[in-house]
């Protein structure tokens, strides 16, 4: 008794074999390439992004002034502006004794536009002595170090635009350079250049040392380090931080301008998209961010810290290889719910170890070894999966060939399903179809021929009906039937009865154009539809059975459909009573059915309506 309990529970079912050692070595080397040369960036970043990327408050009093649409519509054409606008504004900003810590403009000045006004500007940057103002580095390419680092060469630098040298003298000169990684998204941080003749700081990092140094914060040594680049965290989403139109702050009425900005980081910058200065950021991934409001990000990241260097890459890439290999002997050896177990064990160890590593600013390539972690485990459910329903599907699909599809899949559905003669009383519509002037078109036409007709129309049919959830019960020569509410309930089964026969009508028409054309014949049928009670089950013998229906509402639906000319859709009094408010119809009348003793009530149905929330299945 021991024994077999535990071989019951025991959690290693089975030995790897040769195959599964050399499938793990597989998937070893496939995990340290594609970790180490960092194939599939996008996903890993996305992982990231949902992770850590988390808006909050801003800590830093940064004011955003934005040359807008509406400082478009009010300034005019941005191109001709003089720079003396720039120079009211730091005025302004400077008035009443008050003053910003720093000032940063997140524009290029290069080359002399008007004297007068080139002058007026770099006065008032001198004056105020706090103003910082872009540079831009351009360069051939970019390198990317294998442990993911931008890092741009000096003897890459093809030129820098700096500001023209009257203002250059009179303020601090940052980069503002927005390098995108690699899935195309601005998060990264670069914080100095060395261009050959001088080291080039960030704006961002300018900006934020000038306001630490005027309130006594210590600042992080970047320069001395060995990475000058770094992954950030936003802060805010786009939109987020403190904006104002740079029209409305030079309104003479606006003097508390001054006051509200006092001490704080004001940034100046583009903030309308035909600038083309905006970007996708990892805070919100489809709504992209003014470069302006970027900076602020990154002199927000600088003051919390949270800025992060790539781990060791061979480390990271040997690390994912060996637990990647050790996770593929685990889910084949266990049974699966242990494999998963362990798997999604790894996963959330994986997952709390880089978020810690992320607050103390390292990142790990994460999305390198969760998603060879969940591509293992589902691979291993797969293969499980195929392994023990192979020769069931097997079996169904050469049953399929017999029975009708719905039957079979409720017969390997259904846990108790027995396979015997007999059936049930139950409410249905059925729906019979013929195919008028066959036997005259059969006569005129090689065989061949006549089968692809009849293969265009019967698909129709089958279409229609699946389409409309229905069974198809059986072809008879040219003439099919189908049933609808068996053996699987359906709603409105009667409404998708008669609608079923409106969509072969309508398909026919298309159908008859295009048979003319190929075959210089066409066709037309003739429906009949009635619903009410019937048997329905295995008919036949022990060792023949078919799954059908049978009763007088059959017989009903077979004669009105025998009865129906070319293009009619001929309905009993009874389908019309249960669906007749969506339908459009002609009355025929009263009209004697063969083998019948009693006439009924019949008619043509010419249009049918669409039922609100009428739901058509997939075909």
């Amino acid at each position: 008794m021991t024994r077999e309990k535990d071989r019951k529970f025991r959690f290693f079912t089975r030995k790897p074999g040769v195959k599964q050692y050399v499938i793990t070595g597989i998937v070893v080397v496939a995990v340290f390439l594609i970790t180490y040369f960092g194939a599939f960036p996008s996903f890993d970043f996305l992982l990231s992004d949902v992770i850590h990327q988390k808006s909050s408050s801003v800590d830093l009093p940064i004011t955003i002034i934005g040359i807008d649409e509406k400082s478009l519509g009010d300034l005019g054409v941005y191109t001709e502006w003089k720079r003396d606008v720039y120079a009211g504004l730091i005025d302004k900003l400077c008035e009443n004794g008050r003053k910003p810590a720093v000032i940063a403009f997140d524009i290029l000045f290069t080359g002399q536009k008007d004297p007068e006004s080139d002058f007026l500007f770099a006065k008032a940057c001198e004056k105020a002595g706090n103003v910082v103002v872009g540079a831009y580095v351009e360069h051939e390419k970019v390198i990317e170090s294998v442990d993911g680092e931008f890092r741009i060469n000096k003897g890459h630098i093809k030129s820098i635009a700096y500001p023209y040298s009257e203002l250059k003298s009179s303020v601090t000169c940052g980069f503002t350079n927005n390098e995108l990684s690699r899935d195309g998204y601005a998060r990264t941080l670069i914080t100095y250049i060395d261009t050959g003749d001088e080291t080039l700081e960030s704006l961002a990092l300018t900006t934020y040392r000038i306001y630490a140094e005027q309130n006594g914060i210590a600042v992080r040594d970047f320069e001395n380090e060995k990475s000058r680049s770094f992954l950030f965290r936003y802060t805010t989403k786009p939109g987020g931080m403190e904006h104002y139109s740079l029209s409305d702050v030079l309104k003479d009425d606006n003097s508390w301008f001054a006051d509200y900005c006092d001490g704080g980081i004001v940034l100046v910058g583009a903030y309308a998209t035909g600038f083309s200065d905006d970007f996708f950021v990892p805070s919100n991934r489809f709504q992209k961010m003014y470069g302006v409001e970027i900076h602020a990000n990154a002199i927000e990241a600088i003051h919390r810290n949270t800025l992060q260097s790539s781990a060791d890459n061979l480390l990271i890439s040997i690390l994912f290889a060996v637990l990647s290999g050790l996770m593929v002997i685990l889910v084949y050896v266990t049974e699966l719910p242990f494999g998963g177990a362990v798997s999604a064990a790894f996963i959330i160890l994986m997952i709390l170890i880089s978020g810690a590593l992320y607050k103390n600013g390292i990142y790990i390539k994460q999305g390198y070894f969760i998603l060879p972690a969940l591509i293992i485990y589902i691979a291993a459910i797969v293969y499980h999966y195929i392994s023990v329903r192979s020769e069931k599907a097997r079996i169904n699909n050469a049953f399929k060939m017999y029975v009708a599809p719905e039957v079979v899949d409720e017969m390997a559905g259904s846990g108790n399903f027995e396979l015997k003669l007999g059936g049930q009383t139950k409410d249905i519509a059925v729906l019979f179809i013929d195919i008028r002037g066959f036997t005259m078109m059969s006569e005129g036409l090689p065989p061949e021929e006549v089968v692809n007709i009849l293969n265009e129309y019967f698909g129709l049919v089958t279409d229609s009906i699946f389409k409309n959830k229905g069974t198809l019960d059986k072809f008879i020569g040219d003439a099919a039937m189908a049933v609808f509410n068996s053996p699987n309930d359906l709603d409105d089964y009667v409404y998708r009865a008669v609608h079923t026969a409106w969509d072969i009508a309508l398909g026919s028409q298309d159908l008859a154009a295009r048979l003319l054309e190929k075959f210089g014949r066409t066709i037309n049928y003739g429906i009949g539809v009635n619903c009410g009670p019937a048997t329905v089950g295995n008919i036949g013998s022990s060792f023949r059975m078919d799954y059908t229906a049978i009763g007088d509402t059959v017989n009903t639906s077979a004669r009105l459909e025998a009865n129906a000319k070319a293009g009619q859709i001929l309905i009993s009094q009874e389908v019309y009573d249960r669906t007749g408010e969506w339908l459009e119809v002609e009355e025929i009348g009263v009209i004697p059915l063969k083998g019948k003793s009693n006439e009924i009530f019949v008619y043509n149905v010419t249009g049918v309506k669409d039922k609100p929330g009428y739901n058509i299945g997939k075909h």
